[in-house]
């Protein structure tokens, strides 16, 4: 065998390995800057750590009885207990395994996996901020990989029935998203695509693995209809505020919606196009209806361009790209290899670069710590609640304090407060965190509570009094306090 049949023999294996490595060795990088994720991937490192339910860790509805994620919290709380893991051990594992689940599923799926890199190079450039997403260390992650593979394995699905592994495949992929995710109503936007697509028998399977998947999902919670029950409540809650979109959180307000990816979308198609390649008419693709779908609700909450209309943009660019692929290395296995190269070095530099401090700023911050000597006496006492005007309060403090004796009043979703907080919640909001919208929860306050605030200076407010606790926040309390 000459060494040109032995390349071209090998290049598939060489370029497939190639893929795996680069998503791995950015991990690994992404990691080395020290990255924490913000927001919610705080508080599942710090929930193994505390050892109770949420409705102990922060004031909320009575309506919330089941954690949103429980799958993800029992894997983490798993790790912790039997393999020994801390929080930042819980941080790599999360951010590790959810980004090379989107980064890897799909690899399994195409023909040539270097085309899936390829549409994630595309779509970086568009859109640098794909990767911040990405890295968030959170179940949707989960979701989304599932959505990935799902796309790639039904959309190419024709008449005849599929076969039964894949079914169990799919039932399973539905089963682990409702357990470890808990939004299992949002899938109803895949069987809506298929279904306009007018792929009837895909639709009608995938409707019954996805039911399936609910009830199996909802009965590993232990509390099969209170957690069916809750997911919509939560959704519910959110929305029946109408609030203006600058006080929700960021997947909630409206996306702009995707200029830079809408052409590059249609620079592929062009491009396929003049291939003569452009295939089955759009109208009748499941992926294309996924991401018309989803582009239109992203201007009502960006999670549904971001979780599922953009990866499926990444589905139809990858599929594209996988058919078009075999035409450029016709001369042999060097041209794949150069190819492959081509996609996977420039993907790892721009993926794992440090781009606006997206990866190292988290290790400049700093923390509220409780076993601070300075802070004696200054965090809430045993039963105690932690007052504050912002969600990041909560993330950053109860990852460095998760076994605290206390509560907070504003955790991870403000539509969960009580009625009566949340309303001073969304005045501290439109007050800019004004210390005088603050004073409802000051009358409130008993000699165990505290109240935080972020301020340049020590705020002037009667009755309490200030300590600075760490940068910008400041910790007040009720003289009685100090005894």
């Amino acid at each position: 065998m000459n060494n040109g049949a032995a390349l071209e023999r090998f290049a598939p294996l060489l370029c497939w390995i190639a893929t795996v490595l680069v998503a791995w060795f950015i991990c690994l990088k992404i990691l080395s800057y020290g990255f924490i994720p913000g927001g919610d991937a705080r508080r599942h490192v710090a929930k193994p750590f505390a050892d109770k339910p949420y409705s102990q860790i922060v004031v909320m509805r009575p309506e919330y009885v089941v954690d949103h994620s429980p799958g993800w919290e029992w894997l983490l709380g798993q790790l912790h207990r039997h393999l020994g893991c801390d929080e930042d051990a819980l941080v790599y594992f999360s951010v590790a395994s959810m980004l090379l689940a989107v980064l890897c599923f799909p690899l399994f799926l195409v023909r040539h996996p270097e085309a899936w890199l390829a549409a994630v190079l595309a779509e970086l450039v568009a859109i640098p901020e794909l990767m911040t997403r990405w890295t968030q260390g959170r179940p949707y992650l989960l979701s989304e990989a599932l959505l990935l593979a799902l796309l790639f394995s039904w959309s190419r699905e024709t008449k005849r029935r599929p076969s039964w592994w894949k079914l169990a495949a799919t039932f399973s992929g539905f089963t682990l998203s409702v357990w470890v995710h808990g939004t299992w109503y949002l899938w109803i936007l895949l069987v809506a695509a298929f279904a306009l697509a007018r792929r009837w028998r895909a639709a009608v399977w995938l409707t019954v693995c996805w039911g399936a998947g609910i009830v199996a999902g909802a009965l590993l919670t232990g509390r099969p209809w209170v957690f069916l029950k809750e997911a919509p409540f939560v959704a519910r809650c959110i929305y029946q505020e109408h609030l203006p979109n600058w006080m929700l959180v960021g997947e909630f307000q409206p996306s702009a919606g995707e200029f830079a990816t809408l052409c590059l979308l249609a620079l592929i198609y062009l491009w396929r196009r003049q291939q003569g390649k452009a295939g089955e008419p759009l109208i009748t693709q499941p992926i294309v209806w996924m991401i018309v779908l989803n582009w239109m609700l992203g201007f009502t909450a960006d999670r549904f361009w971001a979780d599922w209309g953009m990866p499926a943009a990444l589905v139809w660019m990858a599929l594209q790209i996988d058919d078009s692929l075999p035409d450029l290395w016709k001369t042999g296995g060097a041209k794949r290899l150069l190819a492959c190269g081509l996609i996977v070095c420039p993907l790892y530099i721009d993926a794992t670069n440090d781009l606006g401090l997206r990866y190292s700023a988290s290790a400049r911050e700093r923390f509220v710590n409780g076993s601070d000597p300075r802070l004696a006496g200054w965090m809430p006492g045993k039963n105690g609640i932690f007052y504050a005007g912002n969600m990041r309060f909560f993330y950053n403090t109860f990852l460095r304090n998760p076994q605290g004796d206390w509560r907070y009043i504003v955790g991870f979703e403000p539509a969960l407060m009580p009625p009566e907080d949340l309303k001073i919640y969304r005045d501290i909001q439109r007050s800019g965190g004004a210390i005088e919208a603050f004073q409802p929860w000051v009358n409130k306050m008993r000699p165990e509570d505290r109240l935080a605030v972020e301020a340049p200076a020590e705020p002037v407010h009667s009755p309490l009094e200030w300590k600075q606790a760490v940068g910008n926040i400041w910790i007040g309390r009720l003289p009685a306090a100090i005894h």
